[in-house]
Parts: C-alpha cells; structure tokens; sequence
C-alpha cells in the first residue's frame, strides 16, 4: 500500500495537537506554580524559551494568565511573574439539592465573591425546579458588586444516576425524576457552557481539586445526606463506569432480610438504612409506636417535623431512643465503608453531606466499625476525614467541572461572556 495515502489531510494536524497540548502543560504549570517566571516555566516543562514566549504571550491575550509584577533579579533583567488567571474571570457553581439550591459565583481560585440559597421545592416537579435554577443562575451572572466579569460556564452537583453517553439524568430517587436533560432546559435561558455530573463524584473532584485531596491520588468520598452515595478517585481520576454511573454505594444491599423499602425500590439498602432519611424515618417509626424521647417535646409533638439533624442532636443529649437510632445507622455506614476500603484500598475516606455535620458521634461509630469489619493490612493506614468545606464540598466540586475544562483548553472562548 503507498504510505503517501496515510498522510494527514491537515499537515500541520501535528503542530496543531503538539502547541495545544505545550499550551495545557505552561497553563497548568501557571497555575500550580508559584508566581513563576518565564524561565521558571521553561526549567520546569523542559520547552525552548521562544516556545514558552509565545504560548504565554497567547495566554496573556486570553486571559487566561496575567503578569503580577517582576522578581529577584539572578544577572540581568529582573523576571516578569504570571498568575493564573486574569481578575475578570468566574465560574458559577451550583448544588441542586432535594433540600435547597445554593449557588455561588467565584473567581478561578474558587473564592467566593456572590451566593444564593434558594428552596428547591422538589415536589413542585422538575420544571420548577428548574425555573428556581436558573433563577438562581441569573442572580449570580447579574451580581452587581462584580462590574466587569467572564463567565466560563456553569458546574452543576446533581443527586441521581447521570447517563454521561446521554448527558441527562436517568433516574434519580431523591428528586424521583426519569430521563430529564437538564442542560437543554437550563440553555433557554443562559447560553453558556452547562457541565453536570453526580453530586457524590462532584465533591469528590472538590476535594481532588481544592481540599484534602491534594493529598492523595487515590481516596474515596462519601456523602451522606439524604440519600447515600460515594465518589471513587483513583490515580487522580474519578471512577465512572462505562455509563457514568459508578459509585451508588447506597444501594448495596446491607439486609436482605429488611423490612425496609428504599426509593430506589429495593429492601434493606444501605441508604434504606443510614441515609438522614432513613434516620429520621426510623425515628418517626418509634416515636409513633410510643416510646419516650426528648424528640416528641423538641418537634411538638408532631412527629412528621423530627429530621435527622434533630436525632443526631437528641443522641448528644443522651437520649436513648436518639442515641439508638443514630448508632445503628452508622454501623452500617460503617460497615459499608470498610467494604469500600477492602475493595479499593485507598489511602483516605472522606465523608460528607448533611449527616456528617453531627461530627465526632458519626466519626467515632465510624471508625469503630471499620476497625472492626475491615482487613487490618489494607485499613491501617487508611485516613478517615470530614470534607473540607462541610456543607459547600459539592458547589466546590461544581466549580471544579467548569475549572477543569479550563485548564484542559476544552472551553469554548465564545461562550466565556463579559
């Protein structure tokens, strides 16, 4: 066969992908360095000194970089220093939640200039829940106290199974949606780049990005909220399955032989078992069934109000029937995790979610049952932590999407909007 037919019909395809890639490797070392010079740049990626010029040059016109002032001379002119990002810059961040939808509006380094905290009310159905997202959208795009900005995109934190072949949300439990596009519905109204993924591996990419993951190449987090779910990071990458449905560690099935039935249709889950949901329901359960607690004072006697937030505080009281019921679910949780750590041997576990915040009763039960239910060669050395940002680990990890696509030059500059 003539190899002249193997010829690329664009002869500078190979220049093109050769600069994108040189291009992504000077950005990333921008923004991870420093405050570095040019010929810092140059010793670090091992690139020729026109090379690093003229990508920082194109940088510079992007605003994707911005020069900061000059350094400590060596012998010569004294250095001009980069930073990441110019100040016009922001992403926002968005976690749906079944609870509230919180947005933020930040800059590249994720500080928090603008939020908005809004109630989702899930059962007004999925098209008002989108309207009170876009709603909350457009208030953090007009934020008045910015006069000048670039929007880069939209990360969203979602509670559900997300088709990443599809990009919808297949099924989710929580919001009780099937096959609903968010993206579609939210670009009526904001036309610019829309990235969503499961709220579980969300935080998790928060944590890799801006907390505790920096740490560790391979960690797992686990959110326990509402419901239950856990997002796997191995080798700096998120698990997600041929589908993008990876990590529904909730619905693992922890008694067969239970009673109780999980959103997701099944008996015995372990978010059937130890999701704040399930805590408050069976709290409810044994309050309707007569016994005493400080619960029934505390919801006035209507038991429908009691939450698991209120069981969590309750069990530090020393409440017994508080106390009993909380313990139980994180036993299970427990027992749960120590399979995750047995299964992927990761060096941290990092929990989250609304349930976490009832701090050290949660960790200590925790930890507990996972010394007790987990292979001591593989768990010793494994970290148990509470997320970094608490309550705001999954608008990180929403800012992290859109950051990502940033710094892997997959953004599209016309839709980065003044």
């Amino acid at each position: 066969m003539n190899k002249r037919t193997h010829k690329s019909a664009d002869p500078l395809g190979g220049a093109r992908y050769i600069n994108r890639l040189n291009k992504i490797k000077v950005l990333n070392i921008i923004r991870s360095s420093e405050s570095p010079s040019r010929a810092d740049i140059a010793k670090i990626s091992g690139l020729s000194a026109p090379t690093i010029s003229r990508i920082v040059d194109d940088l510079l016109t992007e605003g994707l970089a911005r020069e900061i002032g000059e350094g400590v001379s060596q012998g010569g002119r004294r250095p001009t220093l980069l930073k990441f990002s110019d100040r016009k810059n922001f992403i926002v961040g968005i976690d749906l939640g079944t609870t509230n939808i919180y947005g933020v509006l930040t800059d590249f380094e994720a500080k928090i200039i603008a939020e908005v905290n809004t109630p989702t009310c899930v059962q007004e159905g999925f098209a008002s829940v989108m309207r009170r997202t876009s709603d909350v959208i457009g208030s953090l795009i007009n934020e008045p106290s910015v006069k000048e900005k670039r929007i880069y995109g939209i990360g969203m934190a979602v509670a559900g199974l997300i088709n990443r072949t599809r990009n919808i949300v297949e099924f989710s439990p929580d919001f009780h949606w099937h096959n609903v596009d968010i993206v579609e519905f939210l670009s009526r109204d904001h036309h610019y780049p829309i990235i969503f993924d499961n709220v579980t591996r969300v935080m998790a990419m928060g944590e890799r990005w801006f907390g505790l993951g920096k740490q560790f190449k391979n960690f797992i987090c686990v959110n326990v909220g509402y419901g239950i779910g856990a997002g796997i990071i191995i080798d700096g990458k998120p698990l997600y399955g041929p589908l993008g449905m990876a990590g529904e560690f909730g619905h693992i099935t922890l008694n067969k032989d239970s009673l109780v039935q999980c959103d997701c249709g099944n008996f015995g889950c372990l978010e059937a078992l130890a999701s704040g949901n399930a805590i408050a329901r069976s709290a409810k359960t044994r309050l309707a069934d007569g016994e005493r607690s400080i619960l029934f004072d505390q919801c006035g006697g209507e038991i429908a109000k009691v939450t698991a937030e209120m069981v969590a505080a309750a069990a530090k009281q020393g409440d017994a029937l508080a106390w009993n019921v909380f313990d139980r679910a994180m036993e299970y949780l427990g027992i749960g995790i120590a399979a995750l750590i047995n299964l992927f041997s990761p060096e941290a576990v990092v929990i989250g979610g609304g349930v976490a915040q009832a701090g050290d009763i949660l960790f200590e039960k925790v930890r507990k049952t996972i010394n007790a239910r987990s292979l001591k060669m593989i768990s010793s050395n494994v970290s148990i932590r509470p997320a970094t940002f608490g309550l705001k680990t999954a608008v990180m990890g929403a800012v992290s999407l859109v950051l990502n696509e940033v710094l892997s030059l997959n953004h599209d500059k016309g839709l980065a909007r003044s």
